[in-house]
């Protein structure tokens, strides 16, 4: 049947205007200008992927609830902003503001206004408020000085460190009365160290002692671990050793509910102390400590050979109380409980015994969280396995990635100083990896099969199976959460186990099916006599891991351990963390731009060229190879492992405190101990060298003795001294004394050519070839070689912070 014919059939095709072709090589923006109806075309493909973003957000908004989730996230930033500021921000203006911003968001939303932007945006100052309301309220004032005084206080805390030659304890000490403060400038707690086997004293024990008293120690480095600011966000605000000077006082009345709560955690602490006691009796070895960190959370016993190897092989995981354990305790508990009621018929046909288990397991779980020190991984783990358990006794459904934000919220509220520490971030990071890659997972396999139905191969088929997809899903999980905590181990701790998921598949089985279960079964046994054949089983599961850990540690090249920490690339990487698991459909492909950027941050990171120490006693420079180098003393001290962590450099694996010869220093770096000396008076290091640009023909000078000033100051271009300078001293380029390192601490140097690029000039270089100048003498510093100039990076802010003592 043929088709009627249409009168615009008819007309003559070839008047109609050609259309315009554009080429995927070049586009014609002029022939774009003069077709309108390409803008229109352009502007509907655009509308288009705005309605598939708008569409996916929706879903994503709906199916995990994604505005909450990334409120949550904000929320952390903004907690963790309080920490990095220069200055320290007012606690009542900050509220003032969180009130408006909410009050405001509130009012929009009742309009029916957008008010995403908006709650980002509360987020992030509610954050900060928190952070402020913690340190404004929760904290502790900070020794200014050193001094020996009397101090009087309450034991809170007891852990042992050292070794059986030379032993040491750790206590952790509530402060009553310092003879040399004013009440009002008395830390409320103190960490002192007690050298040697001397009189034992149980917790919660009023004692007098006499202390050498020290501020908190401030950051080794810029952006380094700051010791200080974690202590003092623990209420505590001094450090010290003790003397052989201890006295017990009568115990002091306490009163009211203040008193009833230290009463409970001294009680606590006996008790953990007691447990890890009994533990240590029956495991024998190395068990023995690794069986206590695991039971109690105490790692006081754990050999230091032991912490490494599982460190280096991957497996420090365990050693963090956190999800695995917690699962594993309630599930256990849950799971035993009910296969217990379901034997008795009356119970399991007219009685929710689900409910009872799912009761009995949340107590368990809590009794964990009590006795095992309640560290931030565990008080998350718990969170979410309440919240789990919780729904069961509903009979709610349980959203995980949900209850992972609520947890979030709840622990930046009341410990918001987590948020800047490796525990919480890498917590939450893995946690939320799992769940984002499993739901994945899920979804990819309901899809294909259309439903989990259990296989009819037999049972013994299905056993193989079940088994495999058991191992299958450990080196999965291995995997991810590895993938996961990659940036954080980097950005924390400077070091990577490659070999992490071979550890994993050998113990995690053993841990999960032996050590734990058999733990659990010896609490329950005790009441009989019965617990010391599980403690068999559980101290043969520890010294297989133990075996696996020191086997695995072993392989490859040390240089594969530590890696070199490379700027500030942490947000972006964490960033990218959060855009993939929060979406699930294609927004989650977003994540690879800030992933990019975290990468391109981390591999072009300027290195320093010069680390100055706090005291300014000792200081480290490049050598010819790139590599630190230092000069002003013989030891592997504990600040300069971690300048060498932080490069990358695998000599800070060694063992600190031991002397180096001055023939490992010459065969270490032949060209520094050519152009370093040291006397009584000072030490000098020329030339400098540039990580980037080679040797810089400048020279550096330790002064030591005032008389050496004058010399030295006519020859070198750097100075550092732990005495006042001289106003006479005008000759060198940068001068750091006495009251420049009180002011801004340890300090990193780092030595410019006058055309040398920043980031993008690098990167323009590296890939396009394309080469800036910049004028060296307007970039030259005073005095010396006009074709180098140098930059200061401080580790102290500018600022005041209450974690800081006051500085002169």
């Amino acid at each position: 049947m043929e088709r009627a014919s249409h009168p615009a059939d008819s007309t003559d095709r070839s008047d109609r205007p050609a259309m315009l072709r554009v080429h995927s090589d070049t586009y014609d923006w002029q022939g774009l200008a003069d077709n309108p109806g390409l803008w229109k075309r352009f502007a509907f493909r655009l509308e288009a992927l705005w309605q598939v973003i708008e569409k996916n957000w929706q879903d994503d908004c709906s199916a995990q609830n994604a505005r909450f989730l990334w409120v949550a996230v904000f929320m952390g930033f903004g907690a963790a902003l309080y920490y990095i500021l220069p200055d320290e921000p007012s606690f009542w203006g900050l509220l003032v503001a969180s009130g408006g911003l909410c009050g405001w968001a509130y009012h929009r939303a009742r309009k029916g206004l957008v008010v995403f932007p908006l709650l980002l945006v509360t987020a992030v100052v509610v954050g900060v408020c928190a952070a402020s309301e913690h340190g404004y309220f929760s904290t502790s004032p900070v020794l200014a000085n050193s001094f020996s005084s009397p101090v009087v206080g309450r034991l809170v805390r007891v852990e042992h460190r050292g070794s059986a030659k030379s032993p040491q304890q750790r206590w952790t000490v509530a402060v009553e009365t310092i003879e040399k403060l004013r009440p009002e400038r008395t830390p409320k707690r103190l960490l002192l160290i007690r050298r040697g086997a001397g009189k034992s004293f149980r917790v919660g024990a009023r004692l007098k002692m006499w202390a050498h008293l020290t501020p908190l120690q401030q950051p080794v480095y810029p952006g380094g671990f700051d010791y200080g600011r974690y202590l003092w966000s623990r209420s505590i605000g001094g450090q010290g050793y003790l003397s052989n000077s201890i006295e017990r006082l009568p115990e002091k009345a306490r009163s009211g509910w203040h008193g009833v709560l230290h009463d409970m955690r001294d009680s606590i602490e006996r008790t953990r102390q007691a447990v890890a006691a009994y533990i240590l009796h029956r495991v024998h070895g190395k068990a023995g400590g690794l069986a206590v960190a695991l039971a109690v959370g105490k790692r006081d016993f754990l050999a230091d050979d032991v912490e490494t190897a599982l460190r280096r092989s991957g497996l420090a995981h365990i050693l963090a109380i956190s999800g695995l354990h917690m699962v594993l305790v309630a599930m256990a508990v849950f799971w035993g409980v009910r296969g217990l009621l379901a034997l008795l018929p009356q119970l399991s046909l007219h009685y929710p015994i689900k409910q009872w288990a799912a009761g009995m397991a949340l107590f368990c779980a809590a009794a964990y969280l009590v006795f095992s020190g309640a560290s931030v991984a565990t008080i998350r783990a718990f969170c979410m396995t309440a919240i789990f358990l919780v729904a069961i006794l509903a009979g709610r459904p349980a959203v995980t990635m949900h209850n992972l934000g609520i947890v979030m919220v709840l622990l930046i509220l009341m410990q918001p100083y987590g948020v800047v520490e490796a525990g919480m971030q890498m917590s939450f990071a893995a946690t939320a990896a799992l769940i984002a890659s499993y739901d994945r997972l899920t979804r990819l396999r309901l899809g294909k099969s259309g439903a989990l139905d259990p296989s009819e191969h037999g049972f013994f088929v299905d056993s193989a199976l079940h088994a495999g997809r058991w191992i299958l899903g450990i080196g999965l999980t291995s995997l991810i959460a590895s993938l996961a905590v990659l940036p954080l181990s980097v950005a924390h701790f400077q070091q990577m186990a490659p070999f992490g998921l071979v550890t994993n598949l050998l113990a995690m089985p053993v841990i999960s099916l032996v050590v734990m279960p058999m733990g659990l079964v010896s609490v329950f046994m005790t009441p009989f006599g019965l617990q010391s054949w599980p403690l068999q089983l559980a101290e043969w599961g520890l010294d297989w891991v133990i075996s696996m850990a020191t086997m695995v540690s072993h392989w490859g090249d040390a240089d594969y351990l530590v890696v070199k920490a490379g700027g500030d690339y942490l947000p972006f990487a964490l960033v990218a963390l959060a855009v993939y698991t929060i979406h699930r459909k294609w927004l989650s492909w977003l994540a690879i731009v800030p992933l990019s950027l975290a990468i391109v941050i981390w591999w072009f990171a300027p290195q320093p060229d010069i680390w100055i120490s706090q005291q300014g006693t000792r200081i480290a420079s490049r050598d010819g190879q790139g590599h630190w180098q230092r000069t002003g003393g013989r030891r592997m001290t504990l600040d300069y492992r971690s300048v060498l962590r932080a490069d990358g450099d695998a000599r800070a694996l060694g063992n600190a405190g031991k002397e180096e010869t001055k023939e490992t220093a010459l065969s270490a770096s032949p060209v520094l101990a050519q152009t370093s000396a040291c006397d009584k008076q000072a030490c000098f290091v020329t030339p400098l060298y540039s990580a980037t640009a080679g040797l810089g023909g400048m020279s550096l000078a330790i002064v030591n003795k005032a008389s050496a000033f004058a010399e030295e100051c006519a020859l070198r271009d750097i100075i550092v001294s732990r005495l006042p300078v001289p106003q006479s001293c005008k000759g060198p380029r940068i001068i750091i004394g006495a009251d420049r390192l009180a002011q801004s601490g340890a300090q990193f140097l780092y030595l410019h050519k006058g055309d040398e690029q920043g980031l993008f000039g690098r990167l323009k270089q590296y890939y396009f070839d394309i080469v800036e100048t910049v004028d060296t003498e307007a970039a030259s510093g005073q005095g010396g070689n006009p074709q180098w100039w140098i930059e200061a990076n401080a580790a102290l802010p500018v600022g005041k912070r209450p974690w800081m003592p006051e500085r002169r």
